[in-house]
């Protein structure tokens, strides 16, 4: 038997079943569940919308009425459709400007700058030679120039002094460093001063102590004087101290020593222990020591291996494709 939809809806159904042991038909009590029916939700018909939508535009002229009605999305409308916006470029990097490094220049530096430096130090009325070494004679002539300005005499041109002079720093002043020239030099792979220069082949020549152990290379007093080759200075001394004076001790890489006397000055910050490259200003030329009564020059020794002096001429010729001998 079939339960009404009404009586359902009521809870007063009653249901019926057969007893599977005697047969007979059982009459089920009346229930009070209360049945729910769930009804989906009545959806108007596009047509009355549109009724709806042109009704409250006649009635309320004032009002705007956007109606949007629903339709399934087509594979037509979706290729019309404009493609999304693409992603922004990324703001390119504005341009850098590197700024040129700042320039102090001591005793022992060379290069550009120190010549313009010598340049606007002689139109000032002193009296320095114009080559691009800083020695001696340009610290002092830097010196006055301080004393006349007012500030502290130090013999160092830092930027805030060259830029009282109006030099304009074009490129990094080289504090002290040449190129390695490539040679057949044994040992050398650069020439021991920086500046002009006259030598001989004067190793072994009678002296007062005994022969010649090295070779003298002349030049003007503070023309700088550079490492040889890559290395370490094992001694040195900034007081006069014996025939040698001012001197240094230098073993480059390979075990090779090579003896510098006679010097006016060895750079700031140099000690026992301290590296230097090749080309690295190491000294200025200078007459200390037994050479007080001579010109101003580089006795210059080379060591093989740590141990006796050579002839240290060939290997001066081969860094050095102009020399021009002098007297030793």
């Amino acid at each position: 038997m079939r339960t009404s939809a009404y009586a359902l809806r009521l809870g007063l159904g009653r249901a019926k079943s057969r007893n599977p042991r005697r047969g007979s038909i059982i009459r089920s009590k009346p229930t009070r569940e209360r049945c729910t029916i769930e009804r989906s939700p009545r959806r108007l018909s596009t047509s009355w919308v549109v009724a709806l939508a042109a009704l409250a535009s006649v009635a309320l002229p004032g009002l705007a009425v956007a109606v949007d009605l629903p339709s399934a999305p087509s594979s037509s409308s979706a290729a019309s459709a404009p493609p999304p916006p693409a992603p922004a470029a990324a703001a390119a990097p504005a341009p850098t400007t590197t700024a040129p490094a700042a320039v102090t220049l001591r005793v022992g530096s060379v290069g550009a700058v120190v010549r313009d430096l010598q340049r606007e130090l002689r139109r000032r009325g002193l009296r320095v030679k114009v080559d691009g070494a800083y020695g001696p004679g340009t610290k002092r002539a830097v010196m006055r120039i301080q004393k006349r300005m007012g500030l502290a005499t130090t013999g160092v041109a830092d930027p805030r002094f060259l830029g009282r002079l109006g030099i304009r720093v074009r490129a990094v002043a080289a504090v002290g460093l040449v190129a390695p020239v490539q040679t057949g030099a044994r040992y050398l792979r650069t020439f021991p001063v920086v500046g002009d220069t006259s030598y001989i082949d004067d190793y072994g020549n009678a002296r007062s102590q005994g022969s010649h152990e090295g070779n003298d290379i002349m030049a003007a007093a503070g023309t700088p004087v550079v490492a040889v080759a890559d290395g370490v200075i094992t001694r040195l001394t900034r007081a006069e101290t014996g025939l040698g004076g001012i001197w240094i001790w230098f073993l480059d890489d390979a075990g090779n020593e090579y003896y510098y006397a006679h010097l006016a000055s060895i750079t700031e910050g140099l000690n026992e222990g301290s590296r230097a490259r090749v080309g690295e200003v190491i000294g200025t030329v200078g007459n200390t020591g037994d050479a007080r009564s001579t010109a101003p020059h580089l006795h210059f020794e080379v060591h093989p291996g740590g141990g006796g002096p050579i002839n240290p001429y060939p290997d001066l010729v081969a860094v050095d494709p102009k020399p021009r001998p002098t007297v030793g």
